[in-house]
């Protein structure tokens, strides 16, 4: 049930970047447009480092739409938050120690952009327990804000073999 939800979900997803895609005209990707998406790759690691729950938050639209392996979608930016809140609430010694992403075929259209990642990550659960480190891919779709910054408005991503 929860394979055919989250394929569902998948699908979905992927129907409406193609749709958002097939009308989105071919255009040249401006520089400034390339410049705030890397500034917004930046933030990424930067949060994600700092485990700070706002600042990963603030990653995102919104609207924005989490879906991560084994758990329900998280929809909208307050309830990202307050799922981090709940996280770091959980583990608060937990640390990430490297979150180093790769980013692949970035589009850029209209004010939507698309990408997938592969990233390596390493974290330790508490000051006392060994390092743990994994390996994930991602597809992100991200949205320019009405100030010209760029958030991710979609995000799921999955643990690879």
């Amino acid at each position: 049930m929860v394979m055919t939800y989250n394929f569902a979900l998948l699908w979905a997803m992927l129907s409406v970047a193609l749709a958002i895609a097939a009308e989105a005209q071919p255009s040249k990707t401006e520089p400034a447009d390339v410049q705030a998406i890397e500034k917004l790759h930046q933030k990424d690691i930067a949060a994600t480092l700092s485990g700070g729950p706002q600042a990963l938050a603030d990653l995102f639209t919104d609207d924005a739409v989490l879906l991560q392996p084994g758990s329900p979608a998280i929809v909208g930016r307050q309830a990202i938050l307050s799922a981090n809140e709940n996280e770091k609430a959980k583990h608060p010694s937990s640390k990430v120690l490297a979150y180093k992403p790769e980013i692949h075929d970035l589009q850029v259209a209209n004010g939507w952009a698309f990408e997938w990642t592969d990233f390596e990550a390493s974290y330790k659960e508490s000051e006392n327990e060994q390092p743990k480190s994994f390996h994930a891919k991602a597809l992100r779709i991200l949205k320019r804000e009405a100030d010209g910054d760029w958030k991710f408005s979609r995000v799921m991503w999955n643990l690879s073999p």
